[in-house]
């Protein structure tokens, strides 16, 4: 059994990982900038919390003590997305060292590499931080989640309609099965310092998926293909977010909705 520590464990892919750990019987501590409501439903139970803040390094020397391996699903969006991924991961997994941290697993975004989207390319400082520090390093680049695919098409919810990207293909993958793939990092799976792509079980046009969720809903409202400008549409368009080649036996996109309606 090893202490882990699960830092931005609070959000989406960050409790599943929790309760991923929790659930194989390792102590498992949460970081992140805040502690969940009471009655948010988001705490892990069997997971300690403690509060942090990546950027100005508060509260890291407290999290990181006595931990064996920390896994890294924090995010940020916007201009706090380069500090966080460059500066808040500098800060994290120096203190880390210090603190004796041996092994450190990343998630990250399959297709980055090349990419023009700032995004990305915070992401893909984040990756170099983590290969040229100290710590043992694995990283486990992901397919779009399939709450990440449904949420783009909730976009156009107060227009009465529902968004789709035009001419692009999704490989929609469950949380659930990238969290049991970062564990297993955690548990040392795979080579150290080392980069792992996995995908979703299908790759499926936006507008195909995007049926699936307006049956499954029960939504009237019509599905309007929509061409994203800028580096990230022509991204998803030239396919860079695909990895059919990496794809896992897991939960598929229409088997979630039934689960997720369920």
């Amino acid at each position: 059994m090893s202490r882990v520590l699960v830092v931005g464990g609070t959000g989406l892919a960050g409790r599943a990982v929790a309760a991923e750990a929790v659930e194989r019987g390792h102590q498992v501590v949460v970081a992140a900038r805040r502690t969940p409501d009471d009655d948010a439903g988001s705490y892990v139970v069997g997971a300690d919390y403690v509060t942090v803040d990546l950027v100005s390094g508060e509260g890291l020397e407290e999290a990181v003590s006595d931990v064996d391996v920390l896994v890294d699903v924090s995010n940020a969006t916007g201009r706090r997305a380069s500090h966080v991924f460059a500066h808040g991961s500098g800060n994290l997994l120096h203190t880390a060292a210090r603190f004796g941290v041996g092994h450190a697993v990343l998630l990250s975004v399959a297709g980055i590499d090349g990419a023009r989207h700032p995004y990305y390319r915070a992401k893909l400082m984040q990756e170099r931080t983590y290969l040229e520090s100290p710590l043992e390093a694995r990283i486990v680049r992901a397919t779009q989640f399939h709450d990440f695919v449904t949420a783009i098409f909730e976009r156009g919810r107060r227009f009465g309609i529902l968004t789709s990207p035009a001419s692009t293909r999704f490989q929609p993958i469950a949380v659930s099965d990238v969290a049991r793939v970062l564990v297993d990092a955690a548990e040392g799976s795979g080579d150290p310092d080392s980069i792992r792509t996995v995908g979703g079980p299908r790759v499926e046009s936006a507008r195909s998926l995007a049926h699936q969720w307006k049956q499954a809903s029960g939504t009237r409202r019509p599905i309007l293909s929509v061409r994203l400008g800028g580096p990230l549409g022509s991204a998803w368009r030239a396919g860079s977010n695909l990895a059919p080649e990496h794809a896992l036996d897991g939960l598929g996109y229409s088997a979630w909705l039934a689960r997720s309606a369920d």
